[in-house]
């Protein structure tokens, strides 16, 4: 019993020794890998945000209006997300989004979009080429904007155009759509998206020219 006892207490104070060494010992700091936000030059990840969508019957702006053309059949308030990789010239994205049609306009007596289904979706591939990879390295100087995005070569290289394709539901019917769009990285983990999609007239539906604004936050 005594020589257990002796063992124990000898045991007990080697243990207390080592964790006395192990606090005298500087701490061990692992270094963490620090997220990769969305920036100019590299942009890959998931994303989501939310925009607004213009359900229009032509293009011509400057003739009709905003509300004559890019709203003429309605607009719709939206959310949307998805995954992309774009390492400052090749960009691919998958995006997903969902909307609500709130406005509903009338030509000659006539009310556009007043039956249906007023939800909007869309399941679109994104698939793009910058151009203009290289900003402006040279610092910049009081004559200069402040603001990074206003010199031309570093809004050319926050930006990629791209071609759009997939599909959208509106009105209760499903059709495929193609477009072109182009997304800008205005600040890092941001992101704006602007693109134009072509809806094809199908069962009684006419055909539309979808415009949709977004903006995206990148995780």
């Amino acid at each position: 019993m005594k020589r257990n006892l002796i063992s124990t207490i000898a045991l007990l104070m080697a243990l207390c020794g080592a964790a006395r060494a192990a606090d005298s010992l500087p701490p061990f700091t692992k270094a963490l890998a620090s997220p990769t936000l969305c920036a100019p030059q590299n942009c890959s990840g998931w994303y989501a945000g939310f925009g607004i969508l213009g359900d229009g019957s032509n293009a011509d702006v400057i003739g009709n209006g905003i509300n004559g053309s890019v709203f003429s059949t309605g607009g719709a308030i939206k959310i949307q997300g998805g995954y992309q990789l774009w390492n400052g010239a090749w960009f691919a994205a998958f995006d997903g989004s969902v909307g609500y049609q709130f406005t509903t306009n009338s030509t000659a007596g006539v009310v556009a979009n007043a039956t249906g289904n007023r939800f909007i979706g869309t399941e679109l591939i994104k698939l793009g080429y910058n151009f203009f990879t290289s900003p402006q390295t040279a610092p910049v100087v009081p004559s200069q904007s402040p603001i990074p995005l206003i010199v031309p070569a570093n809004l050319l290289a926050s930006s990629t155009p791209y071609m759009t394709f997939g599909g959208m539901q509106r009105r209760g019917i499903s059709e495929w759509v193609n477009g072109v769009g182009v997304q800008t990285v205005i600040a890092a983990g941001w992101s704006t998206d602007a693109k134009y999609l072509y809806a094809p007239a199908q069962q009684g539906v006419p055909a539309t020219s979808v415009v949709m604004f977004e903006l995206n936050k990148h995780f």
